[in-house]
């Protein structure tokens, strides 16, 4: 018998929090970015990863927004 995990949606100020601490990232993952591929050229490993990287945080980003749509449609 499986049990499921119990869930608990976000905070007015957890959401707040969220959205500036992946703003923070993503400003500065855009700088590590720019310097991977200074440093390194744009086909190196590690520029193609700090890019990789970047997309996997905006999946994130829009996976959040979803969520978050789909709880205030049925919230109401």
């Amino acid at each position: 018998m499986s049990t499921s995990p119990k869930r608990h949606p976000l905070t007015s100020e957890q959401r707040v929090q969220l959205r500036e601490d992946l703003a923070l990232i993503e400003e500065r993952l855009d700088g590590i970015v720019v310097l991977m591929r200074a440093c390194h050229g744009e086909q190196s490993q590690a520029a193609i990863r700090a890019e990789e990287t970047a997309g996997a945080l905006q999946r994130l980003k829009w996976q959040l927004e979803r969520v978050q749509e789909k709880t205030q449609t049925a919230g109401g």
